[in-house]
């Protein structure tokens, strides 16, 4: 069962649940890769920027397809930094 992009579903592979947003399964989510240059780290968290606003939003990993949005690695999601007079928006996902 393949969902049209822009919905969600839950199928089964090998009894398990995986669930699908946009089309693209959590299973290829996390084999993405930090995008910055030369890390080969796997990507945690997306980030993306809002230039007329001065912001840079990091968050959960996203579903990807976005040329706008880049995934991070851990270290390079800690590590962030933006110019001057720019805000950070960090959204968290909860840890159970």
């Amino acid at each position: 069962m393949r969902p049209s992009y822009g919905g969600q579903a839950s199928v089964r592979r090998r009894g398990i649940p995986i669930h699908l947003v946009g089309g693209i399964s959590v299973e290829a989510m996390r084999e993405r890769l930090c995008s910055k240059v030369g890390c080969a780290r796997e990507a945690v968290s997306t980030l993306t920027y809002d230039y007329g606003d001065q912001m840079a939003a990091v968050g959960p990993l996203g579903a990807g397809g976005d040329p706008h949005a880049h995934d991070l690695c851990a270290i390079h999601t800690e590590r962030l930094s933006v110019p001057k007079g720019w805000v950070v928006v960090r959204h968290e996902t909860l840890r159970v």
